[in-house]
């Protein structure tokens, strides 16, 4: 038995449920399946994005034992073509959804920025994704979208990057952006990433992606480029040479040397740090 990840929308979270049917039949399920699943809140469409193996403490135990035990629902089954196309005509309004509540939010006063919306498969949920600077009050807006629609509202803050992850675009490098073609997981990159990287010099400008944060794959070579740190100083340090004390005035991390600008006579020497 396996534990199957899905997400329902691309900017919402990840979900699990057990890689067996309603019956309790193992599914082959591979990642980018849609698959038809039962939640709390109604009956919608996934796609899976994760699989991992459950391991038993007990190999006897049978399957109903162990949904009751780790309280995860089973998947009820592959959605077929005319489920997608049912959840597809459920959001065929949705351009008109999203400026219907974003003229209700601006109703309300309220600083936010709808940016997409998902109705569920069964037609009784609709999901609402919004960027905003802080936390918003939104409780008055789901009671008008509920009056209004006659459905369950649900409100999900994300962020600017997890709306160019929705949207897509292409980045610097000419190639679509990584985090839509295949980053799950959007870690944090600080400015760190580019002083270790001696790029910072760059500015915000070039460093930024099209979401306006600090681009993902500065964190690509960042292990790298700590390992490579190691035991070297900082720019601006001052330090002790054999031909006196000097500053750093520049590193490279990949060649494990530094420029050094001596205090005598303002010449600059190379370092090595092997």
């Amino acid at each position: 038995m396996q534990i199957i990840s899905v997400k329902f929308i691309s900017w919402d979270n990840a979900y699990d449920f057990l890689s067996q049917d309603e019956r309790g039949n193992d599914l082959d399920l591979k990642i980018g399946e849609m698959v038809l699943v039962e939640t709390v809140v109604g009956t919608d469409i996934a796609e899976v994005i994760k699989i991992r193996k459950l391991d038993f403490k007990n190999e006897d135990e049978n399957s109903n034992s162990v949904q009751k035990r780790i309280k995860i629902k089973p998947i009820i089954r592959v959605a077929s073509e005319e489920d997608l196309e049912n959840l597809r005509k459920n959001n065929l309004n949705n351009n008109k959804l999203i400026r219907e509540t974003r003229k209700l939010a601006k109703r309300h006063d309220l600083e936010m920025k709808i940016s997409d919306v998902h109705m569920s498969y069964d037609n009784t949920m609709m999901v609402f994704s919004f960027i905003a600077d802080g936390r918003v009050d939104f409780r008055e807006l789901v009671k008008s979208l509920s009056w209004k629609y006659k459905k369950k509202i649900r409100l999900f803050q994300i962020g600017v990057r997890d709306e160019a992850k929705f949207f897509g675009d292409i980045g610097d490098c000419g190639r679509g952006l990584c985090c839509r073609r295949f980053l799950n997981d959007l870690e944090s990159i600080t400015t760190s990433f580019a002083r270790d990287q001696q790029v910072s010099h760059r500015g915000l400008d070039k460093l930024s992606g099209v979401c306006g944060r600090l681009k993902c794959c500065l964190a690509y070579e960042e292990k790298v480029y700590q390992e490579k740190l190691q035991g070297m100083p900082q720019v601006g340090d001052t330090i002790k040479t054999k031909d006196g004390p000097g500053i750093v005035i520049d590193l490279n991390p990949l060649k494990r040397t530094a420029k050094i600008r001596l205090r005598a006579d303002n010449s600059i020497i190379k370092k090595e740090y092997n």
